[in-house]
């Protein structure tokens, strides 16, 4: 049976250590230059309306899944039994449950595993339709992030110029 709910893998998250407000030094000049309020800003030039445009793309959707479940079908092939004996070998009592010695990924993987590469390859679209949707939006927001940006630069030197002040 297909199924057609997608599966998607997170992306790895970097960390980053905790900063604290008395480190934050604002320096003007140091972002992109900005256009004013008043000045009509450009979105439709932006990179990212093209990465939606091929993003939003069936043939690329379709060679991006295509791609996905041809690498899923072949690790699904992969042979890991030996390796699992190797390992219980080195160091007994590692490997919990008896496995074949002619087992591959897709015998580990258990029943579903014939459709792990269809269902991997329908999520590659149905991802990809969204991300689609996430570069759009963002091209729309981002004049408002600029804005904001502008907002927010003011009331820093305001605010800063009050602390001198006191």
């Amino acid at each position: 049976m297909r199924s057609k709910s997608f599966l998607f893998a997170l992306p790895l998250l970097a960390l980053a250590a905790p900063v604290a407000a008395q480190d934050v030094v604002f320096v003007s000049g140091t972002g992109e230059q900005m256009p004013f309020d008043d000045e009509p800003v450009n979105d439709g030039d932006t990179g990212m309306t093209d990465m939606a445009d091929k993003m939003s793309d069936p043939a690329v959707q379709d060679g991006v899944a295509a791609a996905v479940e041809h690498i899923t079908a072949t690790m699904m092939r992969m042979p890991v039994g030996q390796f699992a004996e190797a390992i219980e070998n080195a160091r007994p009592g590692t490997v919990s449950k008896r496995i074949r010695r002619d087992a591959t990924v897709a015998d580990l993987a258990g029943r579903d595993a014939e459709y792990l590469p269809e269902k991997l390859g329908d999520g590659s679209r149905q991802m990809m339709g969204m991300m689609s949707g996430f570069a759009r939006a963002f091209t729309v927001m981002m004049p408002e992030f600029e804005k904001m940006g502008r907002e927010m630069e003011g009331s820093f030197r305001k605010a800063k110029a009050e602390a001198k002040r006191h």
